[in-house]
């Protein structure tokens, strides 16, 4: 619980979220609008692998890519009588490795990944209930950590991580590869889901590869993908809240930039981190339903070709 209002605490831009924040742009504890982004890499610690085989028994490592099994629509391991299983996972980056949990329904339909806000991690109480909501819709979902531990108590002083849309966009791109390393699931349409700065880095990821079939923001920030934007071919969905005004105008000016499909979405009422009765409900039915329209079609585009 102690977790979760730290986390909620950080995403929101309180006091004591994160110090050396700038230009806060309603409650985002946004800095600055445009570059530039702190230099410097994030500390060697060399590779790791997940936790796997047994289907996520505790200290259980398989050095090498990650063996999904996927066959006949499902992801196989250790399902007994649930509806869903969960791995926890490390992810080996070019110079770290990320904790993160995959969850995977029965029926697979695709798979989403998730990029964090500002000063969130993957426990954020808001992805995590957009992320339920998905797998209901048969959606693998991915949420790990953008940063270390050991960065990210660095940047809860500093905020000098999470604006280096750069690094982020890096490592997602990096996670995304592992994923898709198993031959299995290879074929599965992938997303991502991206919140503030996250945001930022999911349409950077994306406009550097051409596998990634549709994007969502929640409250993000595109404005800081920069000249990336007009590179995004994937589907984007654009969610801001109605009485977020300055993050909406952020959004509507990127939304010009977008060059492939495109919608704007305005919850009314709903502040930065929606908050609001039913706001959050309101952004989980709207990216299923994204989602929904622009995963998983590749078996019916093979049969009407």
């Amino acid at each position: 619980m102690e977790k979760q209002k730290q986390d909620e605490r950080r995403e929101s831009g309180l006091p004591g979220g994160g110090a050396g924040r700038k230009d806060e742009v309603g409650r985002s504890g946004v800095y600055p609008a445009s570059g530039p982004y702190p230099e410097g890499n994030a500390e060697i610690r060399g590779q790791a692998s997940w936790g796997q085989g047994e289907r996520g028994a505790a200290g259980y490592e398989d050095h090498g890519s990650s063996q999904l099994s996927y066959t006949g629509g499902q992801i196989l391991g250790g399902y007994s009588e649930e509806a869903e299983q969960t791995l926890h996972v490390e992810i080996p980056v070019e110079d770290a490795r990320l904790s993160g949990e995959l969850s995977a329904p029965r029926e697979l339909r695709g798979i989403v990944v998730f990029a964090h806000g500002s000063g969130s991690s993957r426990q954020s109480p808001r992805n995590q209930y957009v992320a339920r909501v998905l797998r209901q819709a048969g959606m693998a979902t991915l949420l790990f950590d953008l940063l270390t531990e050991e960065e990210d108590v660095v940047d809860r002083k500093t905020a000098e991580w999470r604006f280096n849309i750069a690094l982020l966009a890096k490592r997602l791109r990096q996670a995304t590869d592992w994923v898709k390393a198993s031959p299995e699931i290879r074929d599965i349409d992938m997303g991502y889901f991206g919140a503030s700065t996250g945001a930022a880095a999911a349409l950077v990821a994306t406009a550097e590869a051409g596998d990634i079939r549709a994007v969502v923001s929640r409250g993000g920030r595109p404005d800081l993908a920069g000249t990336a934007l007009p590179k995004v071919q994937a589907a984007t969905l654009l969610i801001v809240g109605g009485a977020d005004p300055q993050v909406l105008e952020l959004n509507r000016r990127a939304a010009l930039q977008l060059t492939g499909e495109k919608r704007l979405e305005v919850v009314h009422g709903a502040t930065h981190l929606f908050e609001e009765a039913g706001a959050l409900e309101d952004v989980a039915r709207l990216a299923r339903q994204w989602f929904e329209q622009h995963l998983g079609q590749r078996e019916a585009e093979a049969e009407a070709a």
